[in-house]
């Protein structure tokens, strides 16, 4: 009796130890919406509004260009009866012309837009995970995921407004 007295003392000792330890190595880990934070930063709506700036003047010849464009095309439709054969021919040559000039201009300008835009959000992104690091090990985190590539994850891990605030200022 008292050998399993013994035994019985032992054991439960062993997995409190156990356990005490697993609670222990337990790790700390957090999960941050980047898409959230660079939506909600203010810095990405002064970059928005600095690339529209940026790009106004090209905006704006287009602009002008569509409505060269269509200004032609009605006078085309509108006096094409009383239009010569040659300035009907004219017309249609400047009218095609121009639109290849419209379209070729858009393509530039939408891919230059894009590319700023691509640059700037890689940019504020970095940012981003520089400051979700500098949280991570501030507050003794083992490890910070991104929300996209975790299937689920309890509002207690969540740390996007921890580094929202972060990024605003308002620690």
């Amino acid at each position: 009796m008292k050998v399993l007295m013994k035994t019985t003392i032992a054991a439960a000792l062993l997995s409190t130890a156990f356990f005490a330890n697993a609670a222990e190595a337990q790790q700390k880990i957090g999960v941050v919406s980047m898409q959230n934070v660079l939506q909600q930063l203010p810095q990405a709506q002064e970059i928005s509004a600095r690339l529209q700036e940026e790009f106004a003047d090209d905006f704006a010849e287009l602009e002008k260009m569509t409505t060269e464009l269509q200004g032609l095309q009605e006078k085309a439709e509108r006096d094409a009866q009383i239009m010569s054969p040659s300035e009907r021919l004219d017309l249609s040559r400047e009218i095609e012309l121009l639109e290849t000039r419209r379209q070729l201009k858009y393509k530039a300008l939408r891919e230059d837009s894009e590319r700023r835009q691509q640059e700037e959000r890689n940019k504020l992104m970095r940012d981003i995970v520089r400051e979700a690091q500098a949280l991570a090990q501030a507050q003794g985190f083992d490890m910070m995921l991104n929300d996209g590539s975790v299937l689920y994850a309890t509002d207690a891990l969540d740390m996007t407004d921890e580094v929202l605030a972060k990024m605003t200022g308002g620690n």
